[in-house]
């Protein structure tokens, strides 16, 4: 009988033994897609395949790609420009005031992206899509309307490509401008800023885990709400980015988002947040 050299297998124990203690904790369950990618090794983990290749409108998770465009092309001056308020009143109220790209940002002010869209029109929008790989890079219909009802349409697996490519340096953009909009998505120890104040999550996050992240909601009785959370995660673990998304049933929208609940249940899970 061939027998294993008492060296090799303890080699071998070793080895494995190190792959278990290093493999990450099961996903919980969530009710669409989570997605968790390990920026240094590349490693990916997907609780639902189908669900994560499915196209969904990008909602307010288009403000990051949008607000690296404003600032690349000069649209918007800095994170800092003041844009007047022009009377028109909204059904949240944060968004009746003057607001700054880095305001806008946490408030999801549409109106300021509205404006920005307008600005830059669809030949260069769509121009920008395309050097992003970003989804269906389509602007085409109503301007200031494509990343929600239009035919912008994304997967939690291309936000994932996208957030990895930002997060590694890696887009078209100028570094300054980079870190200037991944500032707008850096949130406080223990909340993630939404259309209100900001969400109180429990915090404050694991050995001062520092979470940048965008929310995103799309209300859609006749099939579903869309919603969102995507980001980046910096802890002792390492670097991580993150996408989850949500399609609701037909109906009345969640009283909160569902996705962003899930995301931060599954970050939590292990042990990032």
């Amino acid at each position: 009988m061939f027998r294993i050299p008492s060296t090799l297998l303890a080699l071998f124990t070793l080895a494995t033994s190190s792959a278990l203690a290093a493999a990450p904790k099961a996903l919980p369950a969530h009710p669409g897609c989570f997605l968790l990618m390990d920026l240094e090794t590349g490693k990916v983990s997907r609780n639902d395949k189908e669900k994560c290749a499915t196209r969904l409108p990008p909602a307010s998770t288009f403000k990051v790609p949008h607000a690296l465009i404003a600032l690349e092309t000069g649209v918007v001056s800095s994170v800092d420009e003041v844009r007047k308020w022009d009377g028109t009143k909204h059904a949240i109220a944060m968004w009746n005031q003057d607001q700054t790209l880095d305001t806008a940002m946490r408030r999801s002010a549409l109106w300021f992206f509205q404006g920005t869209a307008k600005q830059l029109g669809r030949e260069r929008m769509e121009d920008w899509l395309k050097r992003f790989h970003y989804g269906t890079q389509d602007a085409s219909g109503d301007i200031t309307l494509f990343w929600l009802g239009g035919p912008l349409r994304i997967s939690p697996d291309e936000q994932l490509d996208f957030l990895a490519r930002m997060f590694r340096g890696e887009l078209p953009v100028s570094p300054q401008v980079l870190e200037k909009v991944k500032g707008t998505m850096t949130h406080g120890p223990d909340t993630v800023a939404s259309v209100r104040d900001g969400i109180n999550l429990g915090g404050p996050w694991k050995e001062g885990a520092v979470l940048s992240a965008k929310t995103g909601w799309y209300p859609n009785k006749a099939e579903g709400d869309v919603t969102w959370l995507v980001g980046h995660i910096a802890s002792p673990k390492g670097r991580h980015v993150f996408v989850s998304a949500v399609r609701s049933p037909p109906g009345k929208s969640p009283a909160r988002s569902p996705a962003l609940s899930s995301a931060i249940d599954a970050l939590k899970a292990q042990g990032l947040l």
